[in-house]
């Protein structure tokens, strides 16, 4: 019988199935009480346990479930499953969303998790992957006969100033790292960093919360912190990895929808700034108002080469010595996560070797998904084996630029709408296809579905050109709900509106139906909500679950337009409490006053009294 190499140091729970020392007490780390139990009972309840279940995706209502929970977590390490089928050591296991990728990845796993509840969690994500090993255990006090190939590091180095004990902790957890590397391995290291465009905008430290706390260094000893580019790779080096790469992923590390490779970074004719402000507004740690438009601004930090510097998460590829990551022709990766797991997919941007780019496809998950009651899916989903890259701008871009403008006008936007409608026009008849614009109750062909905005490219000479076209409405459709649907999810990707003269409470719902109707195009409410209607029935099959998303949608349609940037909006806190100020000082006058003139009357009643010889007064 043979015996587990574990077993000379280390006992299994037998319900856990987690490793640990007898009497291990852990390390004081967690998201809370409560989110952890709930997350607990999500995942011993769960039927579906895989790295893209919609079962679980559906439970992400805050903040530490989605992050522990969500499908797009697994999306930090996709560029590297080729390499994640060796001996895998993965370092801060927390509750198993990566865990559970790189079990999937069909390597001997063993995740190191200093927390025995995060551990007992990942057993849990894992309990049906006969070759991952969870241990609840340290690293400083891990011990293990061999080497691994691929050791991961995802969101840990900056707390090794809590767990390592040493002068220098995270230097000493990199050389520990490099211990426990065979010679020929490989590091993945993701950490946030700490010159991070958002905190210039405003956004809290992601550890403490804090505005500017990081760019400041007002880091204590006993908190997490982190590091720019220069100083990690410094770090890493002194830890004994000579050789590296640097990639970026948006909106951050945690939640990536896109990465850049450095090769994608140096090529001049392909946009990579696009994945960075396309993505901005996804990060849910942003504040509601921030100093400037964050999708405005990564164009211009990428055009001066500053995207390594200002990326606000870093991925690092590291070793020992010289090797190469990846096929250096890869230039970036793109996501389609939080989707049933059939309309899932991946698109690689890479050299095709000729001097161009090609996009290759592939499909993440499997199966056709359910069509509900109806007797056929509400969309086709489309995915493509290859397609050629287009280099241009998109609409998209032009139609944020245009609204984030000081003193835009409505008549401006409906004149972008129509030249829209004359490039749909355009591209229909590519198609064979006539798009009839005048009226929003004219009817599209579903084939079109997908055109919008940011699926537009507008090459430097010109021509408009179709791209990602992954969803054909089975039969025709409004126009203005066409219209409707790429407008909203644009909206959706602005962070500051330009000032305009439509008074304060100029929502987006007013917005949509004034421009239609100076484009000639009018819509009433009603539409509106029927519009809203029908994405929300494409919405929640696309999820696989009822997102609520006609209610979101609602909500946010009667918001008033923000065209404020962080510091105009304490500007405006400041003018208001000292509004409130004054107005509480003016109460507090006349409170004097009236407390002043109290007194004078009853000082006068007493003299009164004295004069009439003790008698009191008449009242």
């Amino acid at each position: 019988m043979s015996t587990h190499p574990l077993s000379s140091v280390y006992v299994q729970h037998e319900l856990t199935r987690v490793w640990s020392r007898p009497g291990y007490a852990g390390i004081p780390y967690s998201d809370g009480d409560e989110p952890e139990k709930r997350i607990a009972e999500i995942l011993e309840q769960a039927g579906d346990l895989s790295s893209l279940s919609f079962e679980l995706a559906r439970q992400c209502t805050d903040w530490p479930a989605r992050y522990h929970l969500s499908s797009a977590r697994a999306n930090l390490l996709r560029p590297f499953t080729a390499a994640l089928g060796g001996d895998v050591l993965e370092i801060g296991a927390g509750c198993g969303a990566l865990t559970r990728f790189l079990g999937e990845c069909g390597g001997r796993v063993l995740a190191l998790e200093g927390s025995p509840r995060r551990a007992a969690m990942a057993a849990a994500r894992t309990r049906d992957l006969a070759h991952v090993t969870v241990v609840a255990e340290s690293l400083e006090h891990f011990e293990w006969p061999a080497q691994f190939d691929v050791i991961t590091l995802v969101g840990v180095l900056e707390y090794a100033g809590l767990f390592m004990h040493a002068e220098n902790p995270p230097l000493a957890m990199l050389q520990r790292a490099r211990a426990l590397l065979r010679p020929n391995g490989t590091l993945l290291l993701a950490i946030e960093n700490q010159l991070g465009l958002k905190y210039f905008a405003g956004a809290g430290e992601d550890h403490t919360g804090l505005p500017m706390y990081g760019l400041e260094g007002r880091y204590r000893p006993e908190q997490p912190r982190t590091f720019g580019r220069a100083a990690l790779a410094d770090l890493l080096r002194q830890g004994g990895f000579s050789a590296m790469d640097f990639l970026l992923p948006f909106p951050d590390y945690k939640l990536p929808s896109s990465i850049i490779t450095a090769a994608g970074l140096q090529r001049k004719d392909f946009d990579a700034a696009a994945f960075a402000w396309q993505s901005a507004c996804r990060d849910p740690l942003l504040p509601p108002y921030r100093n400037f438009a964050l999708e405005l601004a990564w164009p211009i930090v990428f055009a001066n080469g500053l995207a390594l510097d200002l990326a606000n998460s870093f991925l690092v590829a590291a070793a020992p010595t010289a090797k190469p990551f990846m096929d250096p022709r890869m230039l970036a990766f793109h996501y389609s996560t939080g989707r049933q797991a059939a309309y899932c997919k991946e698109i690689v941007f890479r050299d095709d070797g000729t001097g161009g780019i090609q996009l290759a496809y592939k499909r993440l998950g499997r199966g056709t998904p359910p069509a509900g009651n109806a007797p056929t899916p509400p969309l086709q989903f489309v995915c493509h084996d290859a397609a050629d890259y287009h280099a241009g701008i998109t609409l998209s871009f032009e139609f944020i630029r245009l609204v984030t403008t000081d003193g835009w006008r409505v008549e401006q936007v409906a004149a972008f709408l129509r030249r829209y409608l004359a490039v749909l026009q355009t591209l229909a008849r590519e198609q064979g296809l006539e798009v009839d614009v005048s009226s929003a109750r004219a009817l599209v062909a579903g084939t079109l579905f997908d055109a919008s905005f940011r699926n537009i490219i507008i090459h430097p000479e010109g021509k408009p050109a179709l791209i990602d076209q992954e969803w054909i409405h089975p039969g025709p459709m409004e126009l203005g709900f066409l219209l409707f649907r790429t407008i909203q999810s644009n909206l959706m990707m602005i962070s500051r509106w330009g000032t305009h003269g439509y008074g304060s409470q100029f929502t987006p719902a007013a917005f949509f139906v004034a421009v239609l109707d100076a484009a000639g195009l009018p819509v009433t409410t009603d539409d509106l909500r029927r519009y809203s209607a029908a994405e929300a029935e494409l919405q929640n099959h696309i999820v696989g679950y009822d997102l609520c998303y006609q209610e979101l949608v609602k909500a946010w349609m009667a918001q008033p337009l923000k065209t404020q940037t962080g510091q105009g909006r304490v500007a405006q806190l400041l003018i208001e409490c000292e509004a409130q100020l004054a107005s509480a000082m003016a109460q507090l006058r006349a409170a004097e006053d009236a407390l002043a003139a109290r007194r004078k009357s009853l000082f006068g009643r007493l003299a009164a009294w004295r004069i009439m010889g003790g008698n009191r007064p008449a009242s």
